[in-house]
């Protein structure tokens, strides 16, 4: 049998009959020259490879709609084009949703960080603050929880705002004394959640 070439139509006419040898001439022809283009936009061979196989599978299942008097060189270019910038979208949108995902996982650390931290020093805090004597105890929660200025409390209290003052100090100052032996273990705590929720 005589070697077609592309630029005799017979052999897209075979192709379009579903002639394999007429198919491998087309893959021989264009193979190279459309691994260079294809190669020249993804920088990557392994995907340049899994392109070209679906390039080619689309001509053999596309076969028959193929026109022999157009350009079927522009035609096969078209499609490697279409595949490739297709390939592209999909990584982009695959690295923007590890990106999104990434983005949760880390908000969602450091919320489930914040809880925690805010829940401990919360608890270590109401221990502490439920051991001192009645008046600072009562200095303490009419300032700090219920938001009363020192002269509110002076007033209520029957006691000068400078007492308020002394014994708020006092008192913020024994919390700080005693809240920092619980803070290692709070820390540790907190690493432990955070290698948790990143190994998700």
């Amino acid at each position: 049998m005589k070697k077609l070439d592309l630029n005799n139509e017979q052999i897209l006419i075979s192709l379009r009959n579903g002639d394999k040898k007429a198919f491998k001439i087309i893959f021989d022809m264009y193979q190279k020259k459309l691994f260079y283009f294809v190669f020249s936009i993804t920088k990557s061979e392994y995907a340049t490879e899994e392109i070209l196989q679906e390039v080619f599978i689309k001509i053999w299942t596309l076969r028959e709609t193929i026109d022999p008097t157009q350009s079927f060189s522009s035609f096969i270019h078209t499609i490697a084009r279409n595949l490739t910038y297709n390939h592209l979208r999909s990584v982009a949108s695959r690295k923007s949703l590890k990106m999104e995902l990434w983005k949760n996982l880390t908000y969602l650390s450091e919320q489930t960080k914040n809880s925690i931290l805010y829940n401990e020093y919360q608890a270590i805090v109401d221990d502490i603050v439920s051991s001192l004597p009645k008046q600072k105890r009562s200095i303490f929660i009419l300032s700090k929880k219920e938001g009363k200025s020192n002269q509110e409390i002076a007033d209520l209290l029957g006691i000068t705002p400078k007492t308020v003052k002394n014994h708020l100090w006092k008192t913020l100052q024994t919390i700080k004394i005693q809240l920092q032996p619980h803070i290692d273990t709070i820390t540790t705590v907190l690493i432990l959640i955070s290698a948790t929720l990143l190994a998700l």
